[in-house]
């Protein structure tokens, strides 16, 4: 009777992996490391100095032989231009904004619509410039185009208002369609 050949299965082979991994990591993980002994600190004399110590085989660091520098300042005192936008003038100082001298701001006429009414007798509801109000509501910020004005409800009928506009004493009326 024949037996079949075994052949290698997956856990076989990543076991074989393994090993062989092992065995290529263990004679480095040993030796312990040997500190770098700091050499003299010697300032290089500009590019011709570091040319001579790559020429002689020796390292250098060649970020601490040029500094670069972006100067941020504005530019009466800065004489170059953004490096990442050099066509961008944003860099450059705003003239003074000056503010046009006019007198007191002219008074614009409140114009009130009162545009429905809403409600029972006893309890009527009106809107006045997108503004809900009733007679029991305190006096209330309306806004107009151009404005705002104080609006107290004193009475409100089926198809007017009466209101008093800014805390004065005197009502006016106002009706459906008719801007006041």
């Amino acid at each position: 009777m024949k037996l079949p050949r075994p052949c290698p299965t997956k856990a076989a082979l990543a076991a074989v992996a393994g090993v062989l991994m092992a065995l290529a990591v263990l004679p480095g993980c040993n030796k312990p490391a040997k500190p770098a002994a700091p050499g003299p600190a010697k300032p290089a004399a500009g590019a011709a100095a570091a040319g001579a110590k790559i020429a002689a085989g020796t390292e250098t660091n060649m970020a601490a032989e040029f500094v670069s520098v972006f100067d941020d300042s504005p530019p009466p005192g800065n004489k170059g231009r953004d490096p990442f936008n050099p066509d961008s003038t944003l860099r450059n100082p705003a003239a003074p904004v000056t503010k046009p001298t006019t007198g007191p701001a002219p008074h614009v006429e409140p114009q009130l619509r009162l545009r429905s009414v809403t409600g029972s007798p006893g309890h009527w509801w009106v809107v006045i410039n997108d503004q809900i109000l009733a007679v029991t509501d305190p006096v209330t910020r309306v806004r107009f185009p151009g404005g705002a004005v104080m609006v107290k409800v004193v009475e409100i009928g089926e198809d007017y208002a009466d209101v008093t506009v800014d805390g004065s004493a005197v009502k006016t009326r106002l009706t459906m369609g008719q801007k006041k």
